[in-house]
């Protein structure tokens, strides 16, 4: 699918992973120490538009990630010449269907990613440190409302401001 009213608008597509003319399927088996090997599905873009919006679906019609693809990016005066999609969303879905996770990446750099329960609802927000994506602070909901924030100043070391103090 292509969308382009003006000349100066993003040229939008939606993309379907199955779609072999699109993407390149690769089955492969990945080993973790002390973890059983696991089958891993691995989809490369075929011939990338740059510049162009993409909306990519899996097989089950549910949107797996959205953004700009850049064939070339400057940050902080670097040029990355790899292809990608330097400022994106990423969604995680569960087994049932539900959407578990949406995360967030700036500059090609990890941004957020926000947890969603059974119900979709929002439960929590962990912000990672642009350079190093170490934790930065984490927002905990309840109801969809803010609970508290905890401010990570280490690993595994953070304290904790209750929402309204």
């Amino acid at each position: 699918m292509y969308f382009k009213e003006h000349s100066h608008d993003i040229d939008t597509l939606k993309v379907y992973q199955n779609d072999t003319a699109v993407f390149r399927k690769e089955e492969m088996i990945v080993k973790h120490p002390e973890a059983k090997p696991k089958l891993t599905v691995r989809y490369e873009l075929i011939n990338p538009k740059d510049g162009a919006y993409y909306f990519i679906y899996n097989e089950k019609k549910q949107l797996v990630k959205e953004g700009e693809y850049t064939a070339q990016y400057k940050y902080e005066g670097i040029t990355y010449d790899q292809g990608d999609f330097y400022n994106s969303k990423t969604y995680f879905y569960k087994e049932n269907g539900n959407l578990e996770t949406i995360h967030y990446q700036e500059d090609g750099r990890n941004l957020k990613t926000e947890f969603f329960d059974r119900d979709k609802q929002l439960t929590k927000i962990r912000y990672f440190h642009k350079k190093t994506s170490d934790t930065d602070k984490i927002e905990v909901y309840k109801k969809e409302k803010l609970k508290e924030t905890r401010i990570y100043k280490g690993f595994n070391t953070y304290y904790t401001v209750k929402a309204g103090e």
